[in-house]
């Protein structure tokens, strides 16, 4: 892992605590910004990474939930359409 990947990693810890801390502490973004010395367009800028990095987490344990027990068996999903469906169009 290299240094670059680690401190984002660290500054992206720092900001969802921050985010969280606003949420909890039932003050508006521009009060809590005010408060803290940072601007309504960084604090908007590291909510969107953090959210992003919550969804990639959350897709990643999403589908390790997906193992099939044992003792089950895997169903394969029903495809949406049939490959060899036609059209045709005739002109008068």
């Amino acid at each position: 892992m290299d240094i670059q990947k680690v401190t984002s990693e660290q500054q992206l810890s720092k900001w969802a605590e921050l985010i969280q801390s606003r949420l909890e502490s039932g003050q508006s973004i521009k009060e809590f910004c005010l408060i803290n010395g940072i601007s309504k367009a960084t604090y908007y800028y590291w909510q969107k990474k953090v959210s992003k990095a919550k969804c990639t987490v959350l897709g990643g344990e999403k589908e390790s939930k997906t193992e099939v027990p044992s003792g089950w068996m895997q169903l394969a999903p029903k495809p949406a359409h049939s490959a060899k469906a036609t059209l045709e169009i005739k002109i008068n």
